[in-house]
């Protein structure tokens, strides 16, 4: 058997796989049953274009939220085409989505149920919306109701007719922090098209699999694929790929050619190649014109005297020890925004703590920080917080189940409180509060991730809730601080005696740090103040009334440091020119320059994301790890 016959057989196994898959997810939604009961006055519903709901309808809907604890209900039509229905199986599986916490929120698009508390503490207040829209509302209203958002079919819903464009622009806006999953299918095609020559019985056996896909997919489950679509599938499911040749055909006619097919008319879209344009995800994006045109006018204002002044001036003495003999480790770059700046780190050669030197002053700390955590970087921080749930829980596992249930629980550097809400899953009982300096904290309590938040300093609050607290966590925040041990002293002074104090950080010492120099993503260059070597944080831990019960490398290893080192490189060598801190006298240049950059160092890419996943079992033995976890409790 050559390698094609190898090929096709094995995409015909894993269609085979797949569709499995799927109908396991599809077979989970629950269906709405008709009720006599009024619909409850605190729901309201959302419908796309062209979708309507009967007053029986909207009745058997409320009366199945109210009866599964739903404050959001994504309403399924019972009957749908096949390319919609394996889109949302691929979405959404049914058979965890409720309890998962952080996943993110997707559905039919087609009609929602939401509950008007939910709605007014996501501001949302929207009126005539399409497909399209109904993603980003279901993505936002499942972080105001993570536990109570659920979908489910209702018989007799009829789906809004679509184009192949507006189904491609639904994936798009669905997976936008996600380009490469919808390629699955065409990844599916391009090898079928390859092996057939080589390998005919097994690429149409393949070929036959994916064929019959839908209809097995829907088998036996709540949606309904009617024989006419099954049969049609293949050409439903690229009917997007056969408007695009549709309309560049057409765009390349002659006026005496006759009038070319406008399909964008059917889907109130715009004109035939516009249609068709969809861009990439921008971490730090200014989509509104005017917005960026005040923040660039706002940070060139404010770098016209340099970035100098933004440091102190530099120590020659070891802010943990106190001791001269200073070195210099790196001299690092903001590696994620790409503003300005050089930043040194020393090392003392005495105690070995590493820290910015010089440090940012106040107004050094506001700049770098702006834009990041907030405004500008929210949403891509989301993502990335969104990601991490396996993270948290094992964070929130750090302590032990053999104790007492904690009452209180305080995370300090808590943000938007992503691991509170995810901790809630492991300790259910447990209050959970949030300490931070930005305005995620407001958005935290609105969602009720957090129940209560205190926006300061940790140091300077601690004396108001002394020994209010039987866990205090600190997650990748101590290196953040000007004063480390000025928290630990914090930490003991809001836990009561017993209680346990949870730290992690970045491990200066790791072997990524050694490897990766500058572009090693622990530095977050220059917003990590402070990186504390175990050894010394132990023993500050001790000084501070702690006794440690546990120093862990290996399970909180932070995989990607080698996709951070690409990325890195990439800003390092062609930062993008539409951010608003960056020169935009030449962005016709910063914009080729960075295209070819990209487009020279996309080879590389695979080697560091293949060198990460061959360093893990290396990197996650001994104290390699390029982070660490302290559990202490105080005596």
């Amino acid at each position: 058997m050559n390698r094609w016959h190898w090929l096709s057989a094995a995409v015909c196994a894993g269609v085979g796989l797949n569709t499995a898959r799927l109908r396991r997810r599809l077979a989970a939604v629950a269906v709405i049953e008709p009720s006599d009961a009024p619909v409850h006055h605190s729901h309201v519903f959302l419908f796309a274009d062209g979708v309507r709901l009967d007053e029986a309808q909207q009745r058997a809907a409320s009366a199945h939220a109210r009866r599964h604890g739903l404050d959001v209900l994504d309403i399924v039509p019972a009957e749908l085409t096949a390319d919609r229905l394996l889109d949302l199986a691929r979405l959404v599986d049914a058979t965890t989505y409720q309890q998962a916490r952080l996943a993110p929120g997707r559905g039919a698009y087609q009609a929602l149920l939401i509950d008007r508390d939910v709605l007014t503490r996501a501001g949302l207040r929207l009126k005539d919306v399409t497909e399209v829209d109904l993603v980003t509302v279901t993505a936002t209203l499942k972080r105001y109701a993570p536990v109570t958002t659920g979908l489910a079919v209702l018989p007799g819903l009829r789906a809004a007719p679509r184009t192949g464009a507006r189904r491609l622009a639904v994936r798009h806006e669905a997976y936008r922090w996600d380009p490469a999953a919808p390629l699955g299918p065409l990844l599916r095609d391009l090898a079928l098209a390859r092996g057939l020559a080589a390998a005919p019985g097994w690429t149409l056996a393949a070929g036959a699999v994916s064929w019959l896909q839908p209809a097995v997919v829907a088998a036996g489950g709540p949606i309904r694929l009617r024989p006419a679509e099954a049969l049609a599938s293949p050409l439903t499911r690229r009917r997007a790929a056969a408007e695009f040749v549709a309309d560049l055909a057409g765009r390349g006619r002659r006026p005496s050619d006759g009038p070319a097919l406008d399909l964008a008319a059917a889907d109130g879209g715009p004109a035939q190649p516009a249609r068709w344009r969809f861009s990439l995800p921008r971490a730090f994006p200014t989509e509104d014109e005017a917005r960026a045109a005040e923040l660039r006018a706002a940070y060139t204002a404010e770098l016209t005297d340099g970035v100098e002044r933004f440091l102190e001036k530099p120590r020659v003495t070891c802010p943990w020890c106190g001791g001269g003999r200073l070195r210099k480790v790196i001299d690092g770059f903001d590696a994620t925004q790409a503003k300005p700046g050089r930043f040194r780190y020393g090392r003392c050669a005495d105690c070995r703590h590493v820290f910015l030197n010089p440090r940012l002053t106040p107004d050094g700390l506001d700049f770098y920080y702006r834009d990041f955590y907030d405004g500008l970087g929210a949403p891509i921080m989301e993502v990335i917080a969104e990601a991490s749930r396996d993270r948290y829980l094992s964070r929130a596992r750090s302590v032990p189940a053999t104790s007492a249930t904690p009452t209180r629980w305080l995370d300090v550097g808590a943000g938007m409180g992503h691991f509170c809400l995810m901790a809630r899953s492991v300790w259910p009982d447990t209050a959970f509060h949030g300490l931070d300096l930005g305005d995620a904290l407001e958005e935290g309590t609105r969602r009720g991730w957090l129940d209560h938040a205190y926006r300061g300093q940790f140091p300077e609050l601690a004396g108001s809730f002394a020994g209010r607290y039987d866990v205090v966590s600190m997650f990748h925040y101590l290196e953040h601080t000007l004063d480390p041990r000025a928290e630990l002293a914090a930490a003991a002074t809001a836990l009561r005696p017993g209680g346990r104090l949870l730290i992690e950080v970045p491990n200066p010492d790791s072997l990524s740090a050694r490897v990766y120099g500058p572009l090693w993503s622990g530095w977050l260059a220059p917003q990590h103040l402070n990186l504390v070597p175990a050894d010394n944080l132990v023993t500050a831990l001790t000084e501070h009334g702690f006794t440690v019960e546990n120093v862990d490398f290996g399970e909180t290893h932070l995989d990607g440091d080698g996709m951070f080192a690409w990325w890195a490189l990439c800003q390092r060598l062609a930062p993008s020119a539409g951010l608003p801190w960056r020169s935009g006298t030449h962005p016709g240049t910063g914009r080729a320059r960075r295209a070819a950059t990209l487009a020279a160092l996309a080879p590389l890419y695979p080697a560091f994301v293949a060198a990460d996943a061959a360093a893990r079992p290396y990197l996650t033995s001994g104290r390699r790890a390029n982070a660490y976890r302290v559990l202490a409790q105080l005596s």
